[in-house]
């Protein structure tokens, strides 16, 4: 396959946009050397994102659908999204947000990443800005570790492009597993678990490729800023990264049942609270764990607080 002219499918979950989402699809509709089709889900807006949406669908690349009911979230809005979404006749899948801005070329250099090498996943870098006109690029670790997929995503998921084979499977899976789903705070964790437990090859790509606004409304934030960090610290001590953890794994465990590292942590996570546990799953994290290595100090240090 060359990479050229691919055809692209682009899911965008929306709520509350009709700040940013203008400028959102259209540097998605003005992405080059590709053609792009452009699917939104609007989770119940009631700040007139659901009136653009449908001026936006005069454009034939642009298509509108909504749950039947709101999903309350901007996880289980994607979630939706891939169960009602095939995409038999696209080369490749993308994910996007409302309220970002993506380079001319974003999905294309992407495309060609996967291409090239030979991998059914992509992320990539961005380049955080915010409206005081600070500016600050986060790059992911390009190397995954034995088990980071049980502990973090892949990096922000509105820079995500999937090959068509593993999002047909993934959306089947999504959709034969849909209860398993239902607490599911971060999609795109999910989606690089899912390819993970699968042992399937992701692309870690260290040039950002969009703008990824940070604003109020955002639900952490992006880690350079001190809220997102104090956010994050909150949810570790309070028991909600835990209860994400727990879901993780067993969503992994319904991908691959035989895995023995996915069944390892399982076992080590429904183990009764006390030091032996904090030793264990110490231990597991140490032999794995996260990229960075502070992220790895932080979650050896939650571990060890108790907090995990």
């Amino acid at each position: 396959m060359k990479p050229t002219r691919l055809k692209i499918l682009v899911l965008l979950a929306a709520f509350n946009g009709s700040k940013w989402i203008l400028e959102q699809v259209d540097s998605i509709l003005r992405q080059v050397d590709v053609d792009v089709d452009l699917v939104i889900s609007d989770d119940g807006s009631t700040d007139g994102t659901r009136t653009m949406i449908e001026r936006l669908t005069a454009d034939s690349r642009v298509h509108a659908i909504c749950p039947k009911a709101p999903t309350r979230s901007a996880a289980q809005n994607f979630l939706w999204l891939i169960r009602s979404t095939p995409a038999d006749e696209y080369d490749f899948i993308a994910f996007s947000d409302q309220d970002d801005v993506w380079d001319e070329a974003k999905l294309y250099r992407g495309c060609k990443a996967l291409i090239e090498a030979g991998a059914q996943g992509y992320s990539s870098a961005v380049v955080a800005f915010w409206s005081d006109d600070r500016k600050k690029t986060l790059v992911p670790m390009q190397k995954p570790t034995t088990s980071d997929f049980l502990f973090e995503s892949a990096g922000q998921g509105c820079t995500y492009i999937l090959d068509p084979t593993f999002y047909r499977s993934l959306r089947t899976f999504f959709v034969q597993h849909e209860t398993a789903t239902k607490r599911l705070h971060y999609h795109d964790w999910a989606i690089y678990a899912v390819a993970r437990s699968w042992n399937l090859k992701w692309v870690f790509d260290q040039k950002p490729g969009m703008r990824y606004r940070q604003h109020e409304n955002n639900d952490t934030g992006a880690r350079a800023s001190m809220s997102g960090i104090i956010i994050r610290l909150g949810r570790i001590k309070h028991g909600w990264y835990t209860e994400q953890l727990r879901t993780i794994a067993s969503i992994c465990l319904e991908a691959s049942p035989e895995d023995p590292l996915i069944s390892t942590w399982n076992r080590l996570l429904g183990q009764p609270s006390g030091i032996l546990r904090r030793w264990h799953i110490a231990g597991f994290c140490f032999r794995g764990g996260r990229r960075r290595w502070y992220d790895q100090a932080i979650l050896l240090g939650a571990v060890v607080a108790g907090w995990i």
